[in-house]
């Protein structure tokens, strides 16, 4: 087995990986800022609390074979110099410290924030250019970072993964943010809930985290789309959600143009605010449940063997138990 380097570990989606690794045998070096968080991660798993943005790395990757970078400062909202520092220097960093150490393998997370657009997308590819206009630092960050990526390649073998809205057990990003708004007992469905949208739990991360860490995948960089291949209305996620949550909560249609501007004035507000803190309702919030976006993973399935391990149906009942608990 191997001994694999899992960074973020700290966080929802790197702690699901470190221990789903370590449960299939290999040693696994967990990373992360938040030390009381690694400390949860389980016997085996070796901790380091580390800054990949400024501490020494080389003891994170002393004798490694694989790193999983899972790491990122992940929001809506946040300044072009925070997610700069995080998310491309940090990975631009890990990078030149593996070709130093010798790692075998680079599995980079990278995110389909960087396709958003106001605008319905139905089945998109990998193919990217970036727009004139990045809605968020975060997007643009994303999308710098695998360009670092690919720069290494030739040295570091490397896999991009771009997965779709991640939620499961732990999750403290997506939907804990709905559930947030919807405990006042009222939801605004923007567009009437008619956007479809893919979302992917965090399992299905998990198995195609494995299958990029094959010997048997590409390692020029290329990115991947992974999500759980079941596209579903906005309306009927949410409500299936609330439900599962048991949660009553009313539904309220809202056009597309007066939530954005509402969103808008949220913001400009925030700003406004001591230490700018981020607002209940962003544009980009906005637009992720009102506009449709939908991927193709046909890439994944027919390169990687990417295969979603767990439904949609069952990802939701697997969160909703996590969250009463």
């Amino acid at each position: 087995m191997a001994r694999i380097l899992v960074t973020g570990a700290s966080g929802f989606i790197g702690s699901h990986i470190a221990r789903a690794l370590a449960a299939d045998g290999h040693r696994v070096r967990a990373s992360g800022r938040n030390r009381a968080a690694l400390a949860t991660l389980g016997p085996g798993i070796d901790t380091h609390a580390a800054d990949l943005a400024s501490d020494d790395l080389q003891p994170l990757l002393a004798g490694v074979d694989a790193a999983v970078h899972s790491a990122a400062r992940s929001s809506p909202w946040g300044t072009p110099a925070q997610f700069q520092r995080d998310n491309v220097l940090a990975t631009e960093r890990l990078l030149a410290a593996s070709v130093q150490a010798g790692v075998g393998r680079f599995v980079h997370f990278g995110s389909p924030s960087i396709y958003f657009r106001f605008a319905d997308q139905y089945a998109v590819g990998e193919a990217f250019e970036p727009p004139p206009r990045w809605i968020t630092p975060y997007a643009r960050s994303k999308w710098e970072s695998e360009l670092r990526v690919r720069a290494h390649a030739a040295h570091l073998p490397s896999v991009v993964l771009r997965p779709r809205a991640v939620f499961g057990p732990g999750d403290t990003a997506i939907f804990p943010r709905l559930l947030a708004v919807a405990a006042s007992g009222r939801f605004p469905l923007v567009h009437g809930g008619r956007a479809v949208i893919d979302i992917t739990h965090v399992d299905n991360v998990v198995a195609a985290t494995r299958a990029a860490l094959a010997d048997s995948a590409p390692g020029d960089g290329r990115a991947y789309n992974i999500s759980n291949g079941e596209p579903t209305a906005v309306g009927e996620l949410l409500a299936q959600t609330f439900a599962l949550c048991g949660l009553q909560v009313r539904l309220r249609p809202v056009p597309r143009q007066l939530a954005l501007a509402a969103a808008g004035i949220a913001e400009t507000l925030a700003r406004l605010r001591p230490g700018q803190p981020e607002p209940r309702l962003t544009r980009y919030g906005v637009g992720v449940i009102g506009w449709s976006q939908t991927l193709d993973i046909g890439c994944a399935r027919d390169e990687l063997g990417y295969q979603p391990q767990v439904t949609l149906e069952q990802g939701l009942a697997d969160f909703a138990r996590s969250w009463r608990q």
